[in-house]
Parts: C-alpha cells; sequence; structure tokens
C-alpha cells in the first residue's frame, strides 16, 4: 500500500512571495491524458490490528484478545468493527473468528509543511463585527465570490443549528476568528495535541484550523461560507498530519454519534490493492462511512491533489474519496476551470468546490486561519495570521459550508440524501453538459442551493 504526498502552497497575508512547494502537474484536458504520479512513501504497520466482523462482535471477543496478550482500544458493535493492541499476526488470524483481521497502518494523509512567510492581519481589526461581507480579508477571497457566498447571506442563510465535524489535525478554540464556533464538548482527539497550551483535540498542525475556517468564522479577518455554523473538533491526524485507519473510523463513528449534520474529510491517501490487508481496511473505513449516512451524517471529502484519473486507475484507492456513501470533491481555481493539480473522475466527482490554483500568484489560493496551537509555523501563536493555501483539501470544506447551508433551509428533513441532490441540481454546470469527470454535476453555487 502507498500513499502519494500531494503539493500544497503556503503563505501567510498579507500579500507576501509564496512559499517553496512541490508544484502540480498542468491540468489535464481531456480523458486521454496520462494521470499524474507523484512519489509514494511507504506506510507504517502499527501495533494495532482492526476486526472486520460479518455480523457482530463475538461476545468473548475482549475476553480472547486479553488472553493472547492484546488489549482493546475501542469497539464500534454499530459496524461490526473492534481494534485491539498488542497482538502478533497470528493470534488476530486466530480471534477474528467469523470475520477477518489487518494490521493498522500509519500513513501520511496531508503533505508535508513548505516554508511560508508569515504577517498578521492589522490588528484593530479584531474590534470589528461578525458581518461576513466586512471582514478584512473578504475582498481578497475570490473564492466566496465565485461560489456567490455573498447572495445566499443576503437571502437569510446562515448555517445556524448545524453541526460540523472537520476530521483533521484540530481546530484552534482560540484564534480569534474561531472563538466560540467549536462545541469542546462533542470534540475529542483520537491521537493528542502535542502542544500543552490547548486542549487535546487542539491543532498543532494549521491544516484542520485552516479547512474549518473555510466552512465558518466570525468575520473578523476572513469569513465562511456558512457564518453561524458549529464546528466540532475532530483530531484524527497528528502534528505532522500522519494517522490511522483506525483513528480515522474511531472519528467518523464519534461524530455521527453526536450528531453531526456533516463530516468533513480533507485529508486523503492513494493506497495499492496489493498491500496485505489492504482490503480488510478500506471495507472497515466504507462501513463507518455508510453507518454515518446512514444515520443522517453527510460524509464529504476531498479528491486528492495528483491529477488522477480515478475512473481509469484500477491498481488503487483514492480514500476516503471513494469510500462508501459519501460524497467527493474536485477543486477549482479562480478562473473557474478545475484546478491543474485535482483528481478526478466521473465515478467519484460529486461536485466541484474552489480549491485554488496557484498560477504565478499566492492571490489564486485560499485564505483561512492559522492555528495559533500549530507547532509548525510557531508565530502563528501570535494570533490574527492568515494562511493562503491550495488543495482539494480547501474544496471539499466549502462543499461542507454549502451543504450547512442547505441544511439550515431544510431544518429535519435535511438528510444526507437531500443535502446531496440540492447540492447537485444547484450546482452551476461546468465543462460537458451534465455530469462529467472533472465537476461532477458542477461547481457549488450557494446562493442557488438556497434561494
Amino acid at each position: 500500500m502507498s500513499h502519494h504526498r500531494t503539493g500544497i502552497t503556503f503563505v501567510l497575508a498579507l500579500g507576501l512571495a509564496v512559499a517553496a512547494c512541490e508544484r502540480p502537474p498542468t491540468a489535464p484536458d481531456g480523458l486521454d491524458t496520462p494521470a499524474f504520479s507523484a512519489a509514494s512513501a511507504q506506510v507504517q504497520f502499527t501495533s494495532e490490528h482492526i476486526f472486520l466482523f460479518d455480523a457482530a462482535i463475538p461476545a468473548d471477543f475482549a475476553a480472547g484478545v486479553a488472553a493472547a496478550g492484546g488489549t482493546i482500544v475501542r469497539t464500534h458493535p454499530e459496524i461490526a468493527v473492534a481494534v485491539a493492541s498488542g497482538l502478533t499476526d497470528g493470534a488476530a488470524t486466530a480471534l477474528a473468528v467469523g470475520g477477518v483481521a489487518a494490521r493498522d497502518v500509519l500513513a501520511q494523509w496531508l503533505p508535508p509543511l513548505g516554508a511560508p512567510q508569515l504577517q498578521s492581519v492589522p490588528g484593530d481589526v479584531v474590534a470589528q463585527g461578525h458581518d461576513p461581507t466586512t471582514a478584512f480579508f473578504y475582498p481578497f477571497q475570490w473564492d466566496m465570490h465565485q461560489i456567490n457566498a455573498q447572495g445566499a447571506w443576503a437571502a437569510g442563510a446562515s448555517g445556524a443549528g448545524v453541526r460540523v465535524a472537520i476530521l483533521d489535525t484540530g481546530l484552534d478554540p482560540f484564534h480569534t476568528d474561531m472563538v466560540g464556533l467549536i462545541d469542546a464538548g462533542s470534540s475529542v482527539a483520537f491521537v493528542n495535541s502535542l502542544n500543552g497550551a490547548g486542549p487535546t483535540w487542539g491543532d498543532d498542525n494549521f491544516h484542520g484550523t485552516h479547512v474549518g475556517g473555510s466552512v465558518v468564522t466570525n468575520g473578523f479577518g476572513t469569513s465562511g461560507v456558512a457564518p453561524h455554523t458549529q464546528l466540532i473538533a475532530v483530531k484524527v491526524l497528528n502534528v505532522f498530519g500522519g494517522g490511522t485507519f483506525g483513528w480515522i473510523i474511531g472519528g467518523i463513528m464519534h461524530a455521527a454519534d453526536v450528531d453531526a449534520d456533516i463530516i468533513n474529510m480533507s485529508l486523503g491517501g492513494y493506497f495499492a490493492k496489493n498491500l496485505p490487508g489492504g482490503g480488510t481496511l478500506v471495507a472497515a473505513l466504507n462501513r463507518a462511512v455508510n453507518y454515518a449516512n446512514a444515520v443522517g451524517t453527510l460524509v464529504i471529502s476531498a479528491s486528492g491533489n495528483n491529477a488522477r484519473d480515478l475512473d481509469r486507475d484500477r491498481n488503487g484507492w483514492q480514500i476516503p474519496c471513494q469510500s462508501g456513501a459519501g460524497i467527493c470533491i474536485s477543486s477549482t481555481g479562480p478562473a473557474d476551470v478545475i484546478a491543474s493539480y485535482s483528481n478526478f473522475g466521473r465515478s467519484a466527482i460529486h461536485v466541484a468546490g474552489p480549491g485554488g490554483d496557484f498560477n504565478g500568484s499566492f492571490l489564486n489560493t485560499v485564505l483561512s486561519p492559522c492555528s495559533t496551537l500549530s507547532l509548525l509555523i510557531p508565530i502563528c501563536s501570535l494570533n490574527n495570521f492568515y494562511l493562503f493555501l491550495q488543495g482539494t483539501s480547501m474544496a471539499a470544506p466549502h462543499a461542507a459550508g454549502v451543504a450547512a447551508l442547505i441544511a439550515n433551509k431544510y431544518g429535519a428533513s435535511s438528510s444526507p440524501a437531500v443535502l446531496k441532490s440540492q447540492m447537485a441540481q444547484s450546482a452551476f454546470d461546468l465543462g460537458k453538459p451534465g455530469a462529467d469527470p472533472f465537476y461532477g454535476r458542477g461547481r457549488i453555487d450557494a446562493y442557488m442551493a438556497v434561494k
């Protein structure tokens, strides 16, 4: 099983030079264009096994694990999945009566950090209000203009009463633009933050806070799509963006069980199908996604940044884009065309959203808050810093924000099926008429989704 590391552009506002980073390939102009293949990194096997049972977790499973010298990490009886540590492969296989077991892996689900240059928003901005159109950097947020977020706000759409779980590196509860937006009681860490100045689910990286800020902010420096939505932090990735299938599965189950309306997973990996146990790990993840969908939580994922044709690549899985009943989002740039790095495929892409496309200027990327708890960009601890990033990681939360606006409008009837349908039917049709490999049903339109 292998994972492609993908490039993101990193800089901080105000206008500064773009940091050094891996550059994505030229955008494919047709289905015959070869998919870009980045250098892959090997996954690391962990001390934990994931068990996938056909019907239910056996009543004597915990006793069997203990007798074999192992420990139960967590169980998910709703989907007949369990995680245990300290077992040999042979012992795990023997315990998987009426099912299968596979050793879990730690993989890199986010690209490595580049070398950002930093500058903060002026201090007097902090005194300004919550109107998203008055945010200091709103004129630079081409992404909000592209999806006509302002039209949705003018129509009264706010996302109030809707809960969006961000499964990522955590969220920052201290940034001026994030204060008061996170349900701390429902937030959780499957891998603890290394920054002891914040909660265990605090964002010691930066990625999760940037993603969450595209959904909602307080409107001081930047604006999010759904200005009154509540966030739930579900930290499933460590400070470097690494995580296990067990953490992500646990995060999905937790978010669904605390009544998140929407799950956003701006993370992804391409995993080859020939790794022993890979099919079991993917099947367990599929069950978690399907469970969330069944109990009323829409799962949204990024499509990945390798310009890969997901229709034609039969050698691996793009996870979680191609997992279960969730939906997958491709990325557009300011020119409203498919971003040069975005994965695509008619079988995978539901809709597209703005994720940026550098093309020589950081202003073509997406601006959102930087975590004050980041250990990778320590100066962000001074607060009021904002990052320009690009990637399908940035496109997905725009779709999550639009889904939150739709859920706010439809209330109790806003099932995942309704959210999926309304998002697709209201999208601006780009590319070939109807569904196409690059944009799915089209690029999301916040105003059309709620008018």
